[in-house]
């Protein structure tokens, strides 16, 4: 009985010398995500070469089950990815991006896939203001997509 006891007592000190082991995630935390300041539905203006859009594109980012996600309408299909973002690095990469198959115009289509080029060159982001998101390529170099919150 008094072994039982010292056994005992000896566990409940090695249980309370314990410590739980911290685990640093790479990707951003739950609440980082809910406070992101990509969320929410932006409507592209134009390049930063001037050449403007005459379709309706849209772009949102948006939290789905704690991971940061990307859709929206572009001149034809609707589309959606998976970004890497690192917003203390204001970085993002998109790798790949799936999209409808509906059919469109020669010129829709010519922009759409100039459009889908783009999105899968986009290296870094920056605000001009709360309502101004300008996201920047890797290829062509000094390219930017100029997007104003809806």
């Amino acid at each position: 009985m008094k072994k039982l006891v010292i056994l005992l007592m000896v566990s409940a000190l090695y249980m309370t010398s314990c410590e739980s082991e911290k685990i640093d995630a790479p990707n951003a935390s739950f609440d980082a995500l809910r406070a992101s300041s990509l969320l929410g539905q932006w409507k592209f203006k134009s390049y930063a070469d001037g050449k403007t859009s005459k379709f309706d594109v849209s772009l949102e980012f948006k939290n789905e089950e704690d991971k940061l996600t990307l859709n929206g309408r572009s001149s034809v299909n609707f589309y959606s990815a998976v970004p890497d973002v690192d917003e203390s690095k204001k970085t993002i990469h998109i790798p790949a991006i799936g999209s409808t198959k509906i059919a469109g115009t020669p010129e829709a289509n010519a922009f759409e896939m100039t459009y889908y080029e783009s999105l899968r060159n986009v290296e870094r982001y920056e605000f001009k203001d709360k309502n101004i998101l300008v996201i920047y390529l890797a290829k062509p170099a000094n390219e930017a997509m100029y997007f104003e919150k809806k």
